[in-house]
């Protein structure tokens, strides 16, 4: 064969891998798109008299803007509250710990298998 010849047939298998390798990569990109999922949070309007308080589940539904102070006991049950109910907020937010009076740490856990959350030791 001549030289013309064998480059224009590795040009053509060029071109049509590059096609094939692009078409596979839109298709991901497609699918990832397609498969996403949008989810919304619910916020409870509530308002107070000088005399109520919220009780708590009001106060778990207020603004997801006002997050309560890291490691305070709201945050901890918020923490708590995400991880049992499956919505992204835990993962946003650092894993409360805690170090008990002899100097032990400890970090909050999940388990997803039991649903149990429990204080488990940091080493």
């Amino acid at each position: 064969m001549s030289r013309k010849l064998i480059f224009a047939v590795i040009c053509i298998a060029v071109i049509v891998l590059g096609i094939f390798v692009f078409d596979i990569n839109f298709q991901s990109e497609t699918d990832i798109v397609n498969n996403t999922t949008n989810s919304s949070v619910n916020i409870t309007n509530w308002t107070l008299d000088e005399s109520d308080e919220p009780t708590q589940s009001q106060q778990s539904s207020q603004s997801v803007n006002e997050d309560p102070e890291y490691n305070s006991d709201e945050y901890i049950q918020r923490w708590d509250e995400s991880q049992q109910g499956g919505d992204s907020w835990a993962y946003t937010h650092s894993q409360p710990t805690m170090t008990d009076d002899d100097g032990h740490s400890y970090k909050r856990m999940y388990n997803p298998d039991t649903g149990e959350i429990y204080w488990g030791s940091l080493g």
